[in-house]
């Protein structure tokens, strides 16, 4: 029941995301890699390695090298790393790694929702599908 209202209160905010949060994200991401390197890393390396995925497909998009991905799909990438940057969410970051809980249920939300967008992706950057999964 947790994971259903995590799910539904991320959804809500997906469609307030615009093109400025696109620059936002991507100027904050030395803040989010350091907020993960916080985590376990033999339990959070494939978090670790989508989330960098996520920034190198957003900066593909932004620099238009990469279109073929719909803006909707890009807004939640957006949206899900504004989620994980938040320390006002439905459990708090404070509370250690209890409080990533909310944040990786999040993240694996949108990388099962986007898989098939994620692997075109790799394929047009030439990148092993096994590394990311």
């Amino acid at each position: 029941m947790v994971k259903e209202s995590i799910i539904r209160n991320f959804q809500k905010s997906v469609g307030g995301v615009d093109r400025g949060k696109l620059d936002t994200v991507l100027s904050r991401e030395k803040n989010i890699m350091g907020k993960l390197r916080k985590l376990d890393p033999l339990v959070f390396l494939t978090l670790f390695r989508q989330v960098k995925l996520s920034f190198q497909l957003l900066k593909d998009y932004k620099g238009k090298r990469y279109r073929e991905i719909s803006w909707t799909s890009v807004a939640v990438i957006i949206a899900g790393i504004v989620y994980f940057l938040s320390p006002f969410d439905v459990i708090p970051d404070f509370l250690s790694v209890v409080g990533f809980t909310d944040d990786a249920v999040v993240l694996a939300f949108i990388f099962n929702s986007l898989k098939k967008e994620f692997d075109k992706y790799k394929n047009w950057r030439g990148l092993s599908p096994e590394e990311y999964a």
